[in-house]
Order: structure tokens, then C-alpha cells, then sequence
């Protein structure tokens, strides 16, 4: 059912215009209602087997726990209606098999179901105080995905313990000899339990764990199940005939929850009398440069790399843009003044025009078509957006039709949705020509309204986890940083409140461009993407100047901006 806009604008003159309007919605539903039952055809028994492939999110873990399928793992598989879980055996492709045919499941009509995923339970209480040779053996994975019956279902599991990692420096008066005879013991809950995968600790006691030591990155790793440990202590270093020990004094360095994939760093250098503590809460730690702060990461950035918010040429070539630094909270710094574009190739002396911003630079963040086009991961750089609408009001393509793409209904599924490029490709390859889906081809005709070097994807309609990205790294978003929201099983449409003025944000990256080179982004912006809801309906999204930031199901017959994107 179509979503109507800017519902909040509209005035309801008298009591029989709020009367008709609803007569008028509930008419609407129950047609819905009824059209969605005719529309569902029940199977035979057996005929239509359940088809998985699966994948491990944020491999963290190393060698320790679980980064990817070797072959022979076996998972619990539940489908939504149907009763109980099943055995699934995984192999080194990441493709998933019933165990034997008493474990199979079958689709039982053509309406799409939520496909759940977890392994392993620990359904007794299980002893994780030696984790000395490894977690494997209680690194809980979790997944869930919406699929039907004629196609495979991908699932992206997530570890649901918490991760505890500890890098030891030599510090004043402790010789490198003296580090490797180091010993590091984790306090917690030793005990924990996972049914389904959720896990829980056992008694809430603080018990002794030994981590697992990676000899290749020298850091001290343990597996923790959800516990507070503020003002407790967590970290002991016995060096000699000392031992010091660290107690988290804040609730973001101390509390370890459900959130899959989480990690807390700690960067403890080692000296004679004592010693001083680096924490870090939340996403992967990265080599651009931190900070000696509390459970906050910055990254530092230097104006002659590669960063959100460079400017990107016509010729293929970018610059500084500003960043100096950004916290994982989403806040950044940009220089004052910001610099100004460079009109000028310096290495060639040739004039260049700005044709966008890069907005992501992580190379997990861009989608394999894309990669794959660039020429491989070690190719490919970035991504970037342009500094003009290709069009507005566009219309996606024909309602009620399935083009057999991801579908994008819960955040973590609109999230991990990247490829822009391979969802257009997609479209073209099944239809021929773009004709049909209009902001597709607004998308790709801006190629020829604004070229760019064959060493890029050219532009493309942005998919609705890039559309994401660009609303976090250039919007400023707090909330779209949060691996909570990344990993969400939420359904529908998504709000998210109080994340600042994102249009101004936005804006600031161009405002050093000249007024006719660029669409700057206002209040109430509505910018489709390449994405499906479904067969009916795909994704878009939507920010306004009082900090609301949507994501939202919208009939693919309704037109929205198209802001194209590119990588390279």
C-alpha cells in the first residue's frame, strides 16, 4: 500500500474529511489485505527445498573463533510458520544443506518468510575461563533474512559474543624480553549459554579468563558474554613480580552487550610503576591515527590521503577536501578555512572540474560488481557522490514486478545492500536497455551530462546501503554509525531522530563549489535508490533540517530524486 508524504503538511478541514480519510484507508487495507491472500499459492509437501548460502560479517575473529566455512559446521535453521529448527551443514563454499532429509525444509507457498539462523547453542552452562587455544567453540553466529521460495536465501551471521582484545607496548623501565613473559587474565562471567543465538552469562560472578594470544597481530583476544564490568576489574598484567590491573571507570568502556560483531580494545603500554590504558568501544580499530582517549576512536587524517569529503575531478583525480579528524560517534573535524578546490592537475598542468564528493573510502563498504568492474580490491578506492541531481520526481520502474533482487526490509538488509552498480547492471542485463526504469536511466544518462574516465563504474543509481553511507560520513548521522541500527532486524519503514541539521551537513562539503556547479541538498529531500522492497515497492530516504533521517518503503510508480553515484 502506498505511503502517502508529507502527511504532517496537510490540514483536515472538518470532522468528515478525518471520517472519509479513514472510510478511505480501511477501504484501502482490506483491499490490500485481500489482494495479498489471493495472491499466495500454497506447494505440495516437498517440493520446494529451502536454498541457503551464508557468510560470516566482520571477521574479527581470526584464528582464534570463526572468520569463514571451512566445511562441515553445522547451523540451526528455523523459517518463519514453520515449526521447530532444523540441521544445516555449511561447506568451504558457504553453501547450506539440510543434514539428511529429516531436516529439510520446504516452502509451503509463494509469500515470503524470515529465515533465522544461529550456531551453536549452548543450552548447558559451558566453562569459557581457558580460551588459551582458541573460541571456536562458543563464537555464537546469528542471521536473518526475508526469502521465497525461487531463490537462495543469503544469510550474513554476526558474532554475538563480545570481543575483548588487549595489545601490550613496552613502556618506561620494561625491556621487550621482559613484554613477552607477560601474562594478561581477563575477568568476567566464566560461565555462559546461548539458546537460538542468544547468549546470556551464567551467574554474573567475576571469574578468571585466559585469552587466546594471536602471535601475528600480538594481541590478547577472549570471547565475554553481555555483563557490565564498570568499576569492576577487567584487565590484570603480571609482569615479574608485579601485577597491575585495569578497571573500566565509565559505562562505555565497562558495559559489554548484544550488539553482534562489538569489540573492546585496550591499548595498555607496560611500565615499571604501573600502567596507562588506551580504550576503544565499538568498530574495527584503524591505522589512521587515535588519539589517548576513553572509549572514543578518532581516526586522524593528513590532507594528502584519501578521505571522506576530498574532491573528485573530471579527470579521474581528487583532493583534499578538509577531514582531519573523525570520531566513531560519526563527529569529524574539517579544517578552517576548508580548503578550496584545485582546479589544476598539479602532475599534469591540465584544468579538471569537480564532479563530486567521496564519501566512503572503506573498502567492505563497496559492492563486489563495483570492485569487480574497477579491476579487484586492490584497484578500487572509493566512492563518490555526485554534486548534482541527474534528475528529480523519477519513478523506479513497472509495480508488481519481482527483479529478483536483494530485498531491503530490514535495516541490517538495507545496511549491507551496496552494489548500486551491480543492481543496475542486473535491470539492464534482464531487460536490455533501461527504458522502463527511469531513474535508472536518469542515473546513467548523467555519464553523458557529466563524463567521467573509464578507470571509474561511471555513475549509477545508488543502492540503499549506500544512500546510508553517504547520509552517515557526509550527513554527520550519529545514529547510522551505531552497529546497532547496521545490524538491526527492524521491519518497515525507519526513522531516526535528533541526528542534527543533515541537509546543512551536506552542504558543507560543497560549499566551497560554485552555486551552478552543484544541487545543494534542502529540507524534506526525497533521494530514490537502486534497492527493492518488494515486487510492489523499493527504498528511499528522506532528511530534513530538524534532524529526522528516513528510510522508507515507497511504491516504485512514485517519483524521487536520483543522485548518482560512482566508484573508483
Amino acid at each position: 500500500m502506498k505511503r502517502i508524504k508529507n502527511i504532517e503538511r496537510r490540514r483536515w478541514p472538518h470532522i468528515g474529511g478525518w471520517l472519509s480519510v479513514m472510510m478511505l484507508i480501511g477501504g484501502l487495507l482490506s483491499s490490500c489485505n485481500n489482494e495479498n491472500i489471493e495472491s499466495i499459492n500454497s506447494f505440495p509437501d516437498g517440493k520446494y527445498p529451502l536454498q541457503l548460502t551464508a557468510e560470516v560479517e566482520q571477521p574479527q575473529t581470526r584464528s582464534g573463533g570463526k572468520d569463514a566455512w571451512t566445511g562441515g559446521e553445522e547451523i540451526r535453521v528455523a523459517m518463519e510458520g514453520v515449526f521447530g529448527s532444523k540441521t544445516y551443514v555449511m561447506d568451504a563454499s558457504g553453501n547450506a544443506t539440510s543434514k539428511d532429509a529429516e531436516n529439510a525444509i520446504y516452502w509451503k507457498n509463494t509469500a515470503e518468510a524470515r529465515i533465522t539462523a544461529w550456531t551453536q547453542d549452548l543450552e548447558t552452562e559451558t566453562d569459557i575461563s581457558d580460551q588459551s587455544n582458541g573460541y571456536a567453540a562458543f563464537d555464537v553466529l546469528y542471521a536473518t533474512a526475508i526469502g521465497r521460495y525461487d531463490q537462495a536465501v543469503n544469510l550474513r551471521f554476526l558474532h554475538r559474543m563480545a570481543k575483548i582484545e588487549v595489545t601490550l607496548t613496552a613502556g618506561e623501565g620494561i625491556t621487550e624480553e621482559e613484554l613477552k613473559d607477560a601474562t594478561v587474565t581477563i575477568f568476567g562471567d566464566p560461565i555462559t549459554h546461548s539458546t537460538a543465538g542468544l547468549v546470556s552469562p551464567g551467574d554474573q560472578s567475576d571469574g578468571e579468563i585466559k585469552p587466546y594470544y594471536d602471535a601475528a597481530t600480538k594481541k590478547y583476544e577472549a570471547l565475554v558474554p553481555p555483563q557490565d564490568m564498570t568499576g569492576k576489574p577487567l584487565v590484570r598484567i603480571s609482569i615479574g613480580s608485579n601485577a597491575f590491573t585495569y578497571t573500566p571507570d565509565t559505562e562505555a568502556a565497562g558495559k559489554f552487550d548484544f550488539f553482534g560483531g562489538k569489540r573492546y580494545a585496550y591499548a595498555i603500554t607496560v611500565k615499571a610503576n604501573g600502567i596507562d590504558v588506551k580504550a576503544v568501544t565499538g568498530a574495527t580499530w584503524s591505522d589512521g591515527g587515535e588519539e589517548n582517549i576513553t572509549s572514543k576512536q578518532v581516526q586522524l587524517f593528513k590532507a594528502d590521503e584519501l578521505k571522506i569529503g576530498d574532491y573528485f575531478y573530471s579527470d579521474g583525480t581528487w583532493s583534499d577536501g578538509g577531514l582531519r579528524k573523525r570520531y566513531d560517534d560519526g563527529n569529524m573535524v574539517i579544517a578552517d578555512p576548508k580548503p578550496a578546490p584545485v582546479l589544476t592537475n598539479p602532475k599534469t598542468g591540465a584544468s579538471r572540474t569537480v564532479v563530486g564528493i567521496v564519501f566512503q573510502t572503506d573498502k567492505s563498504r563497496i559492492g563486489a560488481m563495483e570492485k569487480r568492474k574497477i579491476g579487484g580490491e586492490d584497484k578500487v578506492h572509493g566512492l563518490v557522490m555526485a554534486l548534482k541531481n541527474a534528475a528529480t520526481d523519477q519513478k523506479w520502474g513497472p509495480k508488481g514486478k519481482d527483479e529478483g533482487l536483494n530485498k531491503c526490509n530490514t535495516k541490517a538488509e538495507n545496511y549491507y545492500d551496496i552494489s548500486g552498480y551491480g543492481n543496475c547492471e542486473h535491470i539492464r542485463s534482464n531487460h536490455g536497455n533501461l527504458d522502463n526504469y527511469p531513474a535508472f536511466k536518469a542515473a546513467d544518462g548523467y555519464n553523458t551530462t557529466c563524463p567521467v574516465p573509464a578507470t571509474t563504474t561511471g555513475w549509477y543509481l545508488p543502492a540503499s546501503g549506500q544512500l546510508w553511507d553517504i547520509f552517515q560520513n557526509l550527513g554527520g548521522c550519529p545514529a547510522l554509525a551505531g552497529q546497532d541500527q547496521q545490524n538491526s532486524s527492524d521491519n518497515g519503514d525507519f526513522l531516526w531522530s535528533s541526528q542534527g541539521n543533515v541537509p546543512a551537513a551536506l552542504n558543507k562539503w560543497m560549499e566551497n563549489i560554485t552555486v551552478g556547479d552543484k544541487d545543494t541538498f534542502n529540507s524534506n529531500v526525497w533521494l530514490g535508490s537502486s534497492s527493492e522492497y518488494s515486487d510492489n515497492n523499493t527504498r528511499n530516504w528522506n532528511v530534513y533540517s530538524d534532524g529526522r533521517v528516513r528510510c522508507y518503503w515507497d511504491t516504485k510508480r512514485d517519483g524521487d530524486d536520483v543522485r548518482p553515484v560512482l566508484a573508483f
